[in-house]
Order: C-alpha cells, then sequence, then structure tokens
C-alpha cells in the first residue's frame, strides 16, 4: 500500500521488480491524493477522498510507461505480449 499524489502530466510513480514504473491514471485527476494497493502486479489506484477506485493496472514488466486495464465485456483487462488471460 502506498499513499501517493497524481502529477501534473496524470501519472504516479511505483517501483516494481527493481524498477520504477509511471502509471498513466490520467490528467483529469491531476493533484488528487490516492492510495495505490498492490498484489503482485495488479495494483488498484484509489482515490483517498471518496474511496473511488479510478484506475487498475496490470505491470507489464517489460515497459516503464504503464497503461490502464480497459473493460471488455463488463470485465477489466490488459493485453500484455505473451501472456494469456
Amino acid at each position: 500500500m502506498r499513499i501517493d499524489k497524481i502529477d501534473t502530466s496524470g501519472t504516479i510513480t511505483l517501483r516494481y521488480a527493481g524498477k520504477l514504473r509511471h502509471l498513466g491514471i490520467g490528467r483529469a485527476h491531476q493533484g488528487q491524493a490516492v492510495i495505490a494497493l498492490t498484489h503482485g502486479p495488479n495494483v488498484l489506484i484509489i482515490n483517498r477522498a471518496s474511496g473511488e477506485i479510478i484506475a487498475e493496472f496490470t505491470i507489464d514488466p517489460t515497459r516503464n510507461y504503464q497503461k490502464k486495464n480497459t473493460k471488455k465485456n463488463g470485465h477489466m483487462t490488459r493485453d500484455i505480449p505473451g501472456h494469456i488471460t
């Protein structure tokens, strides 16, 4: 668990597998205080004031910049090369 603030470019940084990863949350959320909950490669970003989940990530260890998971058929997914979902 980590408490952070979204920067002006809409990202936060998180150390994963010994390297800094940049999680792209979105500029609409810049300046918001958030809680980052991590479990293995899975990360939830929660607005600290409202408790709303504003982003979900599955860390791709081959990339520094991480895109948010997207919804497909009501389920959150992330396409990671070579990873079967």
